[in-house]
């Protein structure tokens, strides 16, 4: 296998890519549209975003119905399924969604207690396209950028009446219709103002998997439909904006997300922490972005947001997914809200300097209970106690400061310094207090805080007109979670109050070119120095024999690897593309420690071909990942390769239809250790544009 993939490696890098990856940007014109949105580097320079961004046009060739899937385009970027939570995440360069942070416009949208949220949950119909900040990262975004940025930019209209949507089936060998997904957006841009709506709604059943799938004796899972693997995701949103002149915004938005969302069980376990699902999942968003000109070349930027965060997580007896009379069964409650404000301002007053200076608060409310099961005779089930509302509060604040600096015509600088602080104001938890040993009891923890410094510095080179070259150097923190700091998992773990950040220096050389208007290409190295990394260490031992854990500042790591992506057009009617990365994570703790869900070799291709005649399109791509670890003791998932195909057509005028299937040749596969994925599916939409 090594061989062919080597083989299949070099075919890559001597041939590919155009067109869809091509199309990471909008042109000049549109590309002003969404400058209160996207969050850059100001001075930089435009970057054309082979290895860090993917565009709606992207999306919506390759039928990505969710970020993690839409993310998963870019190279350096692996996924995951969280099987005991069925969330979807995202690894950039090694680093998790924990040390990566995930923002919506330019706004941090994690949940307070836990640091991630699952990405699954934000469906792609309403997003023009996808930064993934990986080597220098903007002060905009504020704190714990560790592992880097993505930034989620939503839609906006550009057109005096702007509608565009989709609809469609997706279905499996056996199955007629175990999926379906719509959408529609209405918009309107006029002189001094815009608005935006927007609804979808996607709906997936109980999955089927592949042929290939064989149960075991003792395995949960029988062949053919997915136990327990069906999801609902209705997502309406909408926009307002004044522009009163050439230069100055003003938007309000909203966000309405409802989920609700099974988890199948891990096919290799036995024990009712299977039995578990999310029947409410929701998250409410509401943020006002400006950009007004102060002076000449001086601009301020203000963004005000609130979310909520509402779930239910309900863990039962056994399969039949309806008594809760066990003590490890439970009905958990997350019911949290967090609010900021950033204030960015910008300015070449000073000759040859771009200065942008960023100051961010936020503040993070957690409240978590088990509510109070009622008794239901007719069932069997008993009347079960909740417990009171315990509150955690954290206050971060950031402020920072970049300049660029023109060297010379081909030569700028970049200079950068923040500093970082979290403190946690309350921290409460029920159950067994930690010093006295009194059981049942509502107690504060102590609080803590943490502050650090962060620094880079940066070249960017032109030498010649279409070719860059980006060397950097950072030192990116990111501070512990609610959860890694305070929570007990059930008494097996001690709690940290006082857990200190972990930071990383992050090396980073790019070079970028283009050989004509036909052949694009862009090359990326890196290395990541991880140090005070945050790492589970066992202190003692329950009285069954299970370990006893603590998270604490003891861990060392160096990630580092380099990606490769190309685009070319051949032909009038011809487009091939692809991207490549290679990663290797080494534990510098001296525990050989495995890091996982990181494949090690990733390769994405394509090929589509235009048919001018009857005015329609085919598309072939295939995804290969490499070997990764599913256990940090050592457990390996083989490599494997997936196959796609599309064809497209016009229906009429603004409307076309378009037929897939995805993994072509029904490949069994999974992502984490017991949750097999999907086999072969078919999707029929129908796309429009008016």
């Amino acid at each position: 296998m090594k061989r062919v993939f080597e083989i299949l490696t070099a075919s890559l890098i001597c041939l590919f890519v155009q067109d869809t990856f091509g199309q990471v940007e909008p042109d000049d014109s549109t590309s002003l549209y969404y400058a209160i949105q996207e969050i850059i580097i100001f001075g930089k320079g435009s970057d054309k975003g082979l290895i860090n961004r993917v565009s709606a046009t992207q999306i919506q060739n390759f039928n990505k119905h969710n970020v993690v899937e839409a993310v998963n385009l870019l190279p350096g970027v692996s996924i995951t399924q969280l099987g005991a939570r069925n969330e979807g995440s995202i690894m950039v360069r090694g680093f998790n969604s924990l040390r990566t942070p995930v923002f919506y416009d330019g706004i941090p949208i994690y949940t307070p207690y836990d640091g991630t949220f699952d990405l699954s949950r934000f469906n792609t119909f309403d997003i023009e396209g996808i930064s993934v900040d990986k080597g220098l990262v903007s002060v905009q975004y504020g704190p714990n950028t560790m592992g880097g940025a993505v930034n989620i930019i939503s839609k906006k209209p550009i057109k005096k009446l702007d509608i565009n949507g989709q609809s469609g089936l997706i279905s499996a060998k056996g199955d007629a219709a175990n999926g379906y997904f719509s959408s529609f957006n209405v918009g309107t841009r006029q002189n001094t103002y815009y608005a935006l709506g927007s609804v979808s709604i996607l709906d997936r059943k109980d999955f089927v998997l592949s042929n290939k799938f064989e149960p075991t004796n003792s395995s949960l899972q029988d062949a053919g439909k997915r136990n327990h693997a069906s999801s609902q995701d209705i997502k309406l949103s909408g926009k307002v904006g004044y522009t009163p002149n050439e230069t100055d915004e003003y938007s309000l938005s909203f966000i309405y997300q409802n989920a609700n969302k099974a988890i199948s069980p891990n096919v290799l376990l036995t024990g009712n922490s299977n039995w578990r699902d999310y029947p409410v999942y929701d998250k409410k968003s509401a943020y006002f972005k400006t950009k007004t000109l102060l002076a000449e070349k001086t601009f301020l930027h203000v963004t005000g947001y609130y979310d909520t965060y509402f779930n239910e997580m309900r863990q039962y007896d056994d399969n039949e997914y309806l008594l809760q009379n066990k003590n490890s069964s439970f009905s958990s409650v997350y019911d949290d809200y967090t609010f900021g404000g950033i204030i960015n301002l910008t300015s070449e007053a000073i000759k040859n300097n771009l200065i942008t200076f960023s100051l961010n608060q936020k503040f993070d409310v957690h409240r978590e209970h088990n509510r109070e099961i009622a008794e239901r005779l007719e069932i069997e089930q008993n009347f079960k106690a909740g417990e009171p509302v315990q509150e955690y509060n954290d206050h971060t604040f950031f402020v920072g400061v970049e300049d660029v600096i023109v060297l010379n015509s081909s030569v700028k600088g970049i200079l950068g310094l923040s500093y970082n602080t979290r403190r946690n104001t309350k921290a409460q938890e029920y159950g067994t207090h930690y010093n006295t040993g009194e059981r049942d009891v509502l107690f504060d923890f102590p609080t803590g805080s943490n502050q650090t410094f962060d620094y880079k510095g940066g070249l960017v080179v032109e030498p010649v007109d279409n070719h860059k070259i980006t060397l950097s150097a950072s030192k990116r923190t990111r501070f512990a979670s609610q959860k890694e700091r305070y929570s007990s998992r059930f008494g097996s773990q001690v709690p940290n109050p006082g857990l200190k950040s972990e930071y990383a220096w992050v090396f980073d050389l790019t070079y970028s070119g283009e050989i004509g208007s036909l052949f694009h290409y862009e090359v990326s190295g890196f290395v990541n120095d991880i140090h005070d990394a945050i790492l589970v260490r066992t202190v003692g031992e329950l009285d069954n024999g299970n370990p006893i854990n603590q998270n604490v500042n003891i861990g060392k790591a160096v990630f580092q690897g380099y990606e490769l992506a190309f685009e070319y057009d051949p032909l009038s009617f011809l487009s091939v593309g692809a991207n490549y990365s290679f990663i290797a994570l080494k534990d510098k703790t001296g525990n050989d420690e495995k890091f996982i869900d990181v494949p090690n070799h990733k390769a994405i291709g394509y090929t589509k071909i235009d048919i001018p005649k009857i005015k329609s399109a085919f598309l072939a791509s295939i995804e290969y990942y490499g070997q990764r670890y599913m256990t940090s003791t050592g457990d390996e998932a083989p490599d494997f390769a997936l196959l796609h195909a599309k064809f497209s057509v016009p229906v009429y005028r603004g409307v076309s239809l378009d037929l897939r299937v995805r993994n072509l040749l029904d490949k069994d596969y999974y992502l984490a250790l017991g949750y097999p994925r999907e086999g072969r599916s078919f999707l029929t939409a129908l796309s429009y544009r008016f």
